[in-house]
C-alpha cells in the first residue's frame, strides 16, 4: 500500500485528488497539509511513501517545501502542475529540485475525468518506487573523454536520446557536458505535454554550449544542435534534396506517449541506420525497446542508463533486458562517453 500525504490549499482540491487517489486499492491518502510549513513537518512526522504537491500556497509554498523536505527528509515528490507556460517554468525547476515527476491539475468538471485519474494514480504508484538518491554528476566530468571498453564499429552521424520520467534532471547532468564541436545533431525525445519541452529546451541551453531547441516542422538538421521533440507530437526525419529535414506530425491515434521513443526511434534509423547512437535514460514504462531492437538490428550502437543513478529503471531495464545494450554506464558518464566516441 502506497501512503500518500496531499499538499494542498484548497478544499475543493484536496476532496478532488484524495477522491481520484482512493480509487486505486493500493493507495492509501494518510492526511493533507495546507501549506508547505505543514507539509514539511508532516512528512518528517508521518514519513508517507508519496507527496503530491501544490505549488501556490499561502505560509510558504511548494518549491520551498520541497527544496526543505529533499534536504532534510527525503521523499518521493510528485508536483501538481497546471499545464500552461508559466506552469512549466515552475514544474521543471522543481523536477531540478529533485521532485520524482508531475501531474495535471485535476477539475472535477473536466470531460476526461477518468483518463486524468487513471494518469494521476498510475504516476504516484511508480513515483513510490523512484530512487531518489541518485547520484549527482561530478562538474570535473565536463568536456572529458571516457575510457571505452567498446565503441561503435563506424563513425556515428548522429546521437538520440529516449527518457522519460526523471529525465530533466538527468539531461541536465549529460547535455551540458557534451562538447560543443561534437559534429553531428543530437535528437531527444522527453514525455512532456505541450509548453514543457520547450521550456526544457531554454532551461538546458542556459548550461549548454551546444544550440539546443524544440524541433521545428521544416528545418534542416544540422550538427552541433539538440532538437527536443515538441510535446503532444511525433518527429520524423524525411528528406530533401539530399538533406535530412525534420517533420512535426500528429502520429497514430492509438499511440500513448506524444512524443514516443518508439515513433521517433524508428524513423531515425530508417534515415541513420548503423550510424546512430542511441541512449535510453530514466523512464517507466518501456516506449523505445521496440525501436532501439530495431536500431541495433541495423548495426546501431546502444548505451542503456545503469539502475544505480536511473530515477525509474523502466525503459533502461527494457532495453538491457533484450541483451542490445552495447554499454551500461551511469548517467555521470554518458556525458563523458559521448565525447569519446566523437572525439
Amino acid at each position: 500500500m502506497v501512503r500518500v500525504l496531499v499538499v494542498e490549499d484548497s478544499p475543493l482540491m484536496r476532496r478532488v485528488l484524495t477522491k481520484m487517489l482512493q480509487k486505486s486499492p493500493f493507495i492509501k491518502v494518510i492526511d493533507y497539509a495546507t501549506n508547505g510549513q505543514e507539509a514539511i513537518e508532516k512528512v518528517a512526522s508521518l514519513r508517507p511513501d508519496v507527496v503530491t504537491m501544490d505549488v501556490e500556497m499561502p505560509v510558504l509554498n511548494g518549491l520551498e517545501a520541497l527544496k526543505a523536505i529533499m534536504r532534510t527528509c527525503p521523499t518521493p515528490v510528485v508536483m501538481i502542475s497546471t499545464l500552461t507556460q508559466r506552469g512549466a517554468e515552475i514544474t521543471l525547476k522543481a523536477l531540478s529540485l529533485g521532485a520524482v515527476d508531475f501531474i495535471p491539475k485535476p477539475s472535477a468538471y473536466s470531460s476526461e475525468l477518468e483518463c486524468i485519474e487513471n494518469e494521476i494514480i498510475h504516476k504516484v504508484l511508480n513515483a513510490a518506487k523512484a530512487n531518489i538518491f541518485v547520484k549527482k554528476a561530478d562538474s570535473s566530468i565536463k568536456h572529458v573523454t571516457a575510457k571505452l571498453s567498446k565503441r561503435p564499429l563506424v563513425r556515428p552521424n548522429a546521437i538520440f536520446i529516449g527518457v522519460s520520467t526523471g529525465g530533466p534532471k538527468t539531461l541536465g547532468e549529460i547535455i551540458p557536458y557534451i562538447k560543443s564541436d561534437i559534429g553531428v545533431p543530437v535528437f531527444i525525445v522527453q514525455h512532456m505535454p505541450p509548453n514543457f519541452t520547450r521550456q526544457l529546451a531554454l532551461t538546458l541551453s542556459e548550461r549548454s554550449s551546444l544550440l539546443i531547441k524544440e524541433a521545428e516542422k521544416g528545418e534542416i538538421v544540422k550538427p552541433n544542435t539538440v532538437y527536443i521533440a515538441p510535446g503532444g507530437k511525433q518527429m520524423e526525419i524525411t528528406i530533401s534534396s539530399a538533406k535530412a529535414v525534420i517533420n512535426i506530425v500528429d502520429g497514430p491515434a492509438d499511440l500513448i506517449y506524444k512524443p514516443s521513443v518508439d515513433y521517433v526511434g524508428f524513423s531515425l534509423a530508417q534515415y541513420y541506420k548503423d550510424r546512430l547512437v542511441a541512449i535510453m535514460l530514466t523512464g517507466m514504462g518501456t516506449d523505445g525497446a521496440k525501436a532501439f531492437a530495431f536500431i541495433k538490428k541495423l548495426g546501431g550502437f546502444i548505451i542503456a542508463e545503469d539502475q544505480s543513478t536511473a530515477v525509474i529503471f523502466g525503459m533502461p531495464k527494457a532495453v538491457i533486458d533484450q541483451g542490445i545494450a552495447d554499454l551500461i554506464l551511469p548517467c555521470t558518464s554518458i556525458a563523458g562517453t559521448i565525447n569519446s566516441i566523437f572525439s
